[in-house]
């Protein structure tokens, strides 16, 4: 009895948390950053990492069936000038090189899980909604990432934070490795 009171107190003190940090901490995040726009995007960072954290200590950071685990990509990581749009279908990618979806695309073909484009940030609620994932991987930048991560709050989500060396919106790029060691944790 106590071993099973125990589990339910440290879930509990889980899902209470993760509230705080939707319910409390976005809020205080979104108006700290209107007062000093120059830490804003660190603040987005610590908020993406506490999240993080806090999922990955959940229950539900655990074993997923691949047709449950959503794997969300902003369209800004294709390389600009490519002709072969990927925001219908992932696989449209040709495979060129040039950008990483080439490596997203052989990763989900090999795990079976979902992967979606999204343009913007309603986009991607709108796929969250239809799609009804367990989990969520998601690429974005980190004022996409802590938007949307609030935006379908209960629902688990790793963000992993893109890489713009041109800008952003603009041939974008993030860390393969730790997205493959997020989704390879997920999967089993």
């Amino acid at each position: 009895m106590g071993v099973v009171a125990g589990f339910k107190t440290k879930h509990r003190r889980q899902i209470m948390r993760r509230w705080l940090l939707t319910y409390l901490g976005y809020p205080l995040l979104v108006f700290f950053g209107k007062i000093f726009p120059s830490i804003k995007e660190k603040l987005e960072s610590k908020y993406i990492e506490l999240n993080n954290k806090l999922v990955k200590s959940s229950n539900n950071f655990k074993r997923h069936p691949p047709e449950k685990v959503f794997l969300l990509l902003p369209h800004c990581i294709q390389f600009d000038d490519c002709d072969h749009r990927i925001t219908k279908t992932i696989f449209n990618c040709e495979e060129c090189g040039r950008c990483k979806i080439s490596d997203v695309v052989k990763f989900g073909k090999k795990f079976g899980i979902i992967i979606k484009v999204a343009t913007g940030g309603r986009l991607a609620r709108r796929l969250v909604s239809e799609i009804k994932p367990d989990f969520i991987v998601a690429v974005a930048c980190e004022r996409e990432l802590t938007e949307g991560i609030s935006a379908v709050y209960p629902m688990p989500v790793i963000g992993i934070p893109n890489l713009r060396p041109e800008g952003p919106c603009r041939n974008t790029t993030f860390d393969l490795e730790i997205l493959k060691k997020e989704l390879e944790v997920l999967l089993g």
